[in-house]
């Protein structure tokens, strides 16, 4: 199950390591990504991935092991889009998506929580995400797929939940609808 809602976790900790590319792009896997002191939602830095001609996928990832008792997660990214191409297929767009993976980095499913064309200022996107039981690892992806433009990206973060913290931010989603 995959909700979206707009109510935060409190008091949990992020286990996106550099999430806000204050330190380079240490922890993020791959060299597409540059980093702007100038386009930045807060922080020293943001990430960016600049691709001009060639639709080609470019992108970084964060392979992350996930605490004991996590139930769900609240995945959060900013971003920020420019001129970044529509293309003849839906996915392929400037894009943070989330790969559940197994304790041995098998495939479960991927979860998209953010997808953008065109050009944008700052926008947030959350999506909560409901793990299966094999799922003991994820791999956070941002990327240009199969697109070209400029894709800015901050505050990457993932906020592990146990059973209890998510059905309690289910309630109170249910609450404000």
């Amino acid at each position: 199950m995959v909700l979206v809602f707009s109510g935060g976790i409190q008091a949990q900790k992020n286990i996106v390591l550099n999430g806000g590319f204050d330190n380079n792009t240490d922890f993020w896997r791959g060299d597409a990504a540059t980093l702007s002191p100038y386009n930045k939602k807060s922080g020293a830095n943001s990430g960016m991935i600049v691709q001009y001609v060639g639709a080609e996928w470019k992108g970084i990832d964060q392979i992350i092991n996930l605490p004991k008792n996590t139930a769900a997660i609240e995945f959060s990214v900013w971003i920020k889009a420019e001129a970044i191409e529509v293309q003849a297929e839906a996915y392929n767009t400037g894009l943070m998506n989330v790969e559940l993976l197994t304790a041995g980095e098998q495939n479960i499913r991927y979860e998209s929580v953010a997808n953008v064309t065109g050009t944008t200022e700052w926008v947030l996107y959350k999506k909560v995400v409901r793990l299966p039981e094999e799922a003991k690892k994820i791999r956070i992806l941002l990327a240009l797929g199969k697109t070209n433009g400029t894709l800015f990206f901050d505050d990457v973060k993932a906020i592990a939940m146990t059973l209890e913290q998510y059905n309690k931010a289910m309630e109170a989603a249910a609450v404000k609808q």
